[in-house]
């Protein structure tokens, strides 16, 4: 019988490799990561004349967001690295040879995977709200201080119902300025102006004032070419909302919700779902009521009108007794997703016991790259299921947790076969 000691002695030494293994996995992906996102996210910024202690710390505000991806896919590439490497050693036989057991040699890999579960869901549900938050008052500190931060030199910028182009950008200062706006009477306006000056006047809104010397103004219109204004000004003021862009850095957005905060806007959403499906049901039954009873009136009467009767049975399946609201299954599935990708970092390494049973050389590469190969098919069942759920009218806890589900399947199956 295996002494406690050697149990010990095997928890710890499994412990440590896999410990080791998850962190080189961990800083591998935190890189991959880190060149997609985080660069992508901070652009315009790292563009911009920003001082380089700032931009550090945007960056790292921003690390947070990926992180809840890095820890499942680390945990899932060491759990296949250690294993990879202990077959291909036969450390794994001499194991079983000596009375350890394939569960034995898993425990202290499975335990260690769940406490990186609980760090991941505290990083998902404290952390990245918190440093949300935090990136978007420095970033609206940011332009406070440097307006122009919102315009690069030499470019266009299209907004929800204006264009601007312009030259040379130095800090709020703006040289060649042509504004081009269309409004909804298909009238429209161009500014043209040498110079211009962009000032900040609602932070929170990200509302700005753009003070033009000596603007060309022509007012014309679609409808009749012919009329058309030219209008010389000393100077003029234009107001330019920017709080569009303001949704790219924002802390408002479900995903950076805590489960508590998540929870309660889904108390909220419930009974607007539910009385829009009441109010649907009730109309259902209205017009099948009142399709039947036209029926009979006109069936009585040898009079029937084909063409209202089609009209009032085409209504019915307009009628949608299984209503989608948008935002509660947004915030249900923000929620579940917190809770999905947490416990991935455990699920995950359960797809690598049945390399326990397999032979093959350099079993630490080949472990790494058959980690890399079914994360990339978990991220695309985990992409896949988020689209998912904004198209059926059921609760997102089983498209969001589908991709596990799916890895624990995959998993029995093989493990199955190989004992047979």
């Amino acid at each position: 019988m295996i002494s406690r000691i050697r149990k010990k002695q095997l928890f710890k030494y499994i412990g440590q490799e896999y410990v080791l293994a998850f962190l080189v996995a961990f800083v591998f992906f935190f890189f991959i990561f880190f060149i997609n996102q985080i660069l992508l996210l901070a652009k315009k910024i790292l563009l911009s004349n920003v001082d380089f202690f700032t931009m550090i710390h945007l960056v790292v505000l921003a690390i947070p967001q990926f992180l809840l991806y890095t820890f499942p896919f680390a945990s899932l590439s060491g759990a296949a690295m250690v294993v990879g490497d202990f077959n291909s050693s036969n450390e794994i036989l001499a194991l079983r040879s000596c009375g350890f057991s394939i569960k034995e040699i898993y425990i202290p890999i499975a335990l260690i995977s769940i406490i990186f579960s609980i760090v991941c869901f505290l990083v998902a549900d404290i952390l990245m709200p918190y440093s949300a938050l935090k990136y978007q008052q420095l970033y609206i500190e940011l332009l406070t201080k440097s307006p122009g931060v919102e315009l690069k030199s030499y470019s266009s910028n299209v907004f929800d119902n204006f264009l601007i182009t312009n030259g040379t950008v130095d800090n709020n200062k703006i040289e060649d300025v042509t504004l081009l706006r269309n409004f909804d009477d298909n009238s429209s306006m161009v500014i043209n102006s040498k110079k211009g000056e962009l000032n900040l006047i609602d932070a929170n809104n990200l509302i700005y004032t753009l003070n033009i010397e000596k603007p060309k103004i022509i007012f014309s219109d679609t409808d009749a070419p012919e009329n058309w204004q030219i209008v010389n000004a000393s100077n003029a003021i234009y107001y330019i909302d920017f709080s569009s862009n303001l949704s790219k850095v924002s802390a408002n957005l479900p995903s950076n919700y805590s489960s508590v905060d998540l929870i309660s806007k889904i108390n909220q959403n419930k009974p607007l779902l539910k009385a829009n499906v009441d109010n649907n049901k009730y109309l259902y039954s209205s017009a099948t009521l009142n399709l039947a009873k036209n029926f009979e009136i006109n069936k009585t009467s040898n009079n029937l009108n084909l063409n209202s009767f089609i009209d009032d049975y085409n209504y019915l399946p307009q009628i949608n007794l299984r209503p989608i609201d948008f935002y509660l299954n947004y915030y249900r599935a923000e929620l579940n997703k917190k809770f999905a990708l947490s416990a991935a970092c455990f699920f995950l390494i359960l797809i690598t016991i049945p390399l326990s049973f397999m032979k093959f050389k350099h079993g630490r590469l080949v472990g790494f790259g058959l980690s890399m190969f079914i994360a990339i098919i978990y991220w695309y069942l985990l992409f896949i299921a988020q689209l998912k759920t904004f198209q059926f009218a059921i609760n997102p806890l089983f498209i969001i947790w589908s991709p596990n589900m799916i890895v624990v399947l995959l998993s029995i199956i093989l493990i199955l076969l190989w004992r047979v």
